[in-house]
This record gives C-alpha cells, structure tokens and sequence, in this order.
C-alpha cells in the first residue's frame, strides 16, 4: 500500500509544478547483471543530453539548483538492482527517482510540465494484492504490487501449525477382523486431520481482515486438498482472484513472484476488459465518447469520468483560441495556433486536473475507438 501512496503522491506534486522549468528523465535499464554494465553508461549520455539542453534553453541561475538536484539523484542510483527502466524528475522544489518494472522508451524532456505517461502507467498496475502460501507445516503471507513481493513476518504470519494428533499403527482384534479396524483407525485420522487443518486455516482467515481492507485481491497457493480445505471455510472468496493448485513451501521468493504477478496480470487486465464494455454500452446512453476530438472537447467542459487510452498512443495536436474555448485540430489550421507535441498527454493531464479516472490498455484494444475513449460524467453534446 505505500508504494500506492508514494506514486500517488509524486504524481500529485508532479502536476503541482505546472508552470516551472520540470525535466524529465526516463532511460531504459536491464535486470540481468551482464546488461548492467552497460546501464550506467546509458544513464550518463542521458544526463548530459539533459544538461546540455537545460544550458540551452534557459539562464544559468535558473537551471542550477536542477543541475544540483540531478547530481543528488544519480548518487541514489543502483545499478547493482536495476529494473526495466529508470526515471529521474526535478524541478526547482522537487525530484523523484523511479523504478519501472516494464519496458520504457528513452525521454529527455524538459518544459514547463513532467512527462507523467510511464509514472501514471506504472501506478495503473501498481495495485496491492496478496499471496497466501498454504501448506500443512506453515502459512505464509506476502504483499505485492507489480513483481515486488515481500513477507509479513508480524506476531500473525509466518503461522506454524502445531501437530497436536499422535498416530499409533493399530494392533488387530482378530483375525476374523482382517483390516477392518485398519482401515476404519485410517479412516478416523483423515477426518481428523481434515477438521484439525481447516481449524489451522480458518484462524489465518481471520487474521487475513488486519491485512486486507475493501476488496483487496488475494491469490492462494497450495496442493489442491488444502485448496479445497480453505475455500470451504473462507469468508475471503469474493477477494480470491485465483487458485493455483502445488506445493510451493519450498520455492523461492522470487519464482512465487513470478506465479503471482501472472495471476494479478491477468486480473488487472481483465478489469480493462470490463470497462472496454462498460464503454461500450455508454455509447447508446451518450455517456461514451471517441477520437481524440472528442474526447478532448468532453475533458475541457469538465465532463471527463474514466478515460481509456492505448498505452502508446500519441498524436500531435493544434489549439486554436477561439472566443476563450480552446478548440483541438489534428492538423494545422491557417490562424496562429499552438503546437502540442503529444495531444493525448495534455488529455491525460486535464482528465486527472478535473479528478477523473485515467486508464491504460493493450494497443489496438481501442481500435474501433481511434484509440481512445472516454466514459462521460453525464450525456454528452451531440
């Protein structure tokens, strides 16, 4: 939850520096330690494309506590635990180090905004789940976002079970028993052991309350009895996202991770799936808008609710002031008119300045929608 909050928070401040000088610094990094070396020599060609542009295009006094913040901020770096991208922002009041654990493009943008596409990316996927690990030795509970994954370990969890059932091999009565009494003493232990465990696992249920507020995803590992066993008592189902059936006591963090992160994923991905068709169904109510003239006019008068938007969708776009409306063209018009280099950006950052919802799909999701689209606040002009 505070890597939620954190993100949201940077990108708040971030939106709040609208009007200064604001760089920045987005540079592709690797996870693998042979493609490390070559991290630190990219991310210092990129510092000093930044300041030579800094140098450029605004006075000395202006650009130096920036120039001193960036020197700050690359001594926090490190190489040794690099992600798939690595972000720098500064400002005269602030800078930001961020991690993007997906595949970047190289930025180096200074203006009078952030580029906030990648960070607002980056906290769409961010959303706290967690992993309950079953098995008849211990529980374990871990917390997530993205493939960061890391223990609780509080008086509550790891939970060790207690073996408190003594097995003693039975002696036959007779030999006219056979194995009856056998097969009965073993029938006996298997129902026992079922009670015992689902004792064991509906105090972990419980316990789960002090972690999981609202409907917080939960994903359950375990061998497919122990499944079973937890389902039957949990009062956590509707949280379950999914079930994935193996013993997993003795995998490593790092393989859980994997596991879970696809199983999030997958979740995440599907809750774009319903909004694409809630979308949809907005259209016939003219509470649905598309293309990005639309969808712009709908966001200026303050009308913007959730906007669905490829992840790299970009589009040029020219403001023409007219009667104190800004009016958007996708191509130049013959009036004086001011350059947006990524309309879509200034979408994104009008939406959110107007507390509406910001959401990022797969390209070509939005295909039949010019590849963008937006769920208005109420019936949207003809």
């Amino acid at each position: 939850m505070k890597r939620e909050i954190f993100l949201q928070e940077a990108l708040k401040s971030m939106q709040e520096e609208k009007g200064k000088i604001c760089l920045s610094i987005v540079v592709p990094t690797h996870r693998l330690s042979d493609e490390r070396r070559v991290d630190e020599l990219e991310v210092n060609k990129a510092l000093d494309k930044a300041r030579q542009f800094l140098e450029y295009k605004y006075p000395e006094p202006e650009i130096k506590p920036l120039l001193q913040s960036l020197d700050e901020l690359y001594k926090e770096i490190d190489f040794v635990h690099n992600t798939e991208g690595l972000g720098l922002y500064v400002s005269p009041d602030l800078k930001y180090i961020v991690h993007y654990p997906f595949p970047v493009e190289e930025k180096v943008i200074a203006g009078d905004t952030f580029e906030i596409r990648d960070l607002l990316y980056k906290l769409n996927y961010s959303k706290t789940y967690f992993v309950l690990l079953l098995s008849e030795k211990t529980i374990q509970l871990f917390e997530g976002a993205w493939k960061d994954l890391h223990e609780i370990g509080d008086i509550n969890f790891p939970m060790e079970y207690e073996e408190t059932y003594s097995y003693n091999i039975p002696s036959r009565s007779s030999t006219l028993a056979g194995s009856a009494h056998v097969k009965s003493f073993e029938k006996d232990k298997s129902e026992l052991e079922e009670i015992r465990f689902t004792d064991y696992f509906r105090r972990a249920d419980v316990l789960l309350d002090e972690y999981m507020p609202g409907i917080t995803p939960l994903i359950v590992m375990a061998p497919q009895k122990e499944l079973s066993w937890f389902e039957n008592i949990s009062k956590h189902k509707n949280q379950i996202i999914q079930k994935i059936a193996g013993n997993y006591h003795y995998s490593n963090r790092t393989e859980i991770a994997e596991i879970a992160w696809s199983a999030m994923r997958k979740h995440l991905d599907n809750e774009r799936e319903i909004l694409i068709k809630e979308f949809v169904e907005k259209i016939g109510e003219h509470r649905g808008v598309s293309g990005l003239q639309n969808v712009w006019n709908a966001a200026r008068e303050g009308n913007a609710l959730k906007l669905l938007v490829e992840k790299d969708f970009r589009k040029p776009g020219f403001v023409l002031l007219l009667s104190g409306a800004d009016r958007l063209y996708v191509r130049p018009p013959k009036k004086p008119h001011k350059i947006l280099a990524d309309a879509v950006d200034d979408i994104i950052e009008l939406v959110l300045k107007k507390n509406g919802k910001v959401y990022f799909v797969d390209n070509g999701k939005l295909k039949d929608y010019k590849h963008i689209a937006l769920i208005t606040r109420y019936h949207a002009k003809d």
